[in-house]
């Protein structure tokens, strides 16, 4: 009982990441709210008894193969969707709803966006602590198990409504194969636990990560806005068929606008969306809505229609 102990703590540890988002979608609290007071202390324990020369050897080697195979479970889950996402379907959609949260902010940027794949990158790490804590020298097929079983808690959840998975085969087909492609590097890398172990000073766990990060920013630049950029305002403009920036955030009952810059009307379902004009689109039920402005896959944008009262006033006219 003694062993299991410090190895149920490091698994509730791991669980910080993920309690902001699974809080907001329950309504318990915001997401920023939930992030910054139980998500980033958590991941500073972690990082802390991984290091520490008082922990024991034994859990310290969990978290720190469990922090790796879970990176490389990333890798797998994001790679393997980069072709559906060419294809036209907005898999990574979720990733920037995070960032929007986690800042408050009622429009996204590239401040968003960078906090929204930071997250993604501490969820697959996380989650990759989580299994090592419990299922150190398994056979691989408990990782493989252990994937699958994270896509069924999601769909399980307000998750599945929320970001529109729900009784959608297709969707959620790609989400169920994508997590076979998390799972399998994690249970490999934990299944040959002693040897991933004797691996990690040669890796150096924490430049990894921190590699991974940089190669976030790097590519975001969230240090980039735009001239004239208002994230504090849900107000998206329109030059040819895409929104600018790509996503608003308001309350239930509010509206968000577009500033259409082009010579061209579009019709929505939300509603009409006049040429050389701002128009309100107003939505009364919270969720994520997909507005297309013609045919193309990545045309117009999306808006996120929170639970009125929950989350920051985005429903005032801008």
């Amino acid at each position: 009982m003694r062993v299991w102990l410090p190895r149920l703590a490091v698994f509730l540890l791991a669980g910080g990441s993920i309690a902001a988002l699974l809080a907001d979608l329950y309504e318990i609290a915001p997401m920023h709210a939930v992030f910054w007071l139980v998500s980033v202390p958590s991941m500073i324990v972690l990082a802390a008894l991984a290091t520490l020369p008082r922990v024991d050897p034994g859990l310290r080697a969990r978290i720190r193969v469990g922090a790796v195979a879970g990176l490389a479970g990333l890798v797998g889950y994001d790679v393997v969707r980069i072709p559906v996402a060419l294809a036209g379907q907005r898999v990574f959609a979720p990733i920037e709803t995070y960032g929007l949260l986690i800042a408050d902010a009622a429009s996204s940027s590239p401040l968003t966006s960078t906090l929204g794949w930071l997250y993604h990158l501490s969820n697959g790490v996380t989650f990759g602590i989580a299994y090592a804590a419990l299922f150190a020298r398994r056979p691989v097929v408990f990782g493989i198990a252990w994937g699958l079983l994270l896509e069924t808690v999601a769909l399980l959840s307000p998750f599945a409504d929320r970001y529109g998975l729900s009784g959608r085969p297709v969707p959620i087909a790609i989400a169920f194969g994508a997590h076979l492609f998390y799972g399998w590097p994690l249970g490999h890398l934990v299944h040959d636990f002693d040897r991933t172990a004797a691996a990690l000073p040669r890796l150096r766990v924490t430049a990894t990560i921190a590699f991974a990060a940089a190669l976030i920013l790097a590519w975001q630049q969230p240090w980039n806005v735009a001239p004239g950029e208002r994230p504090d305002t849900p107000v998206t403009i329109v030059r040819t068929d895409r929104f600018h920036p790509e996503w608003l955030r308001i309350r239930a009952g509010a509206c968000a606008y577009v500033d259409n810059r082009s010579a061209v009307t579009y019709t929505t379902p939300a509603g009409p969306v006049p040429a050389g004009a701002r128009s309100p689109l107003c939505f009364t039920t919270p969720g994520i809505y997909r507005i297309r402005l013609t045919t193309r896959p990545y045309s117009g944008g999306f808006i996120y229609v929170g639970a009125a009262g929950h989350g920051r006033g985005e429903s005032g006219r801008p």
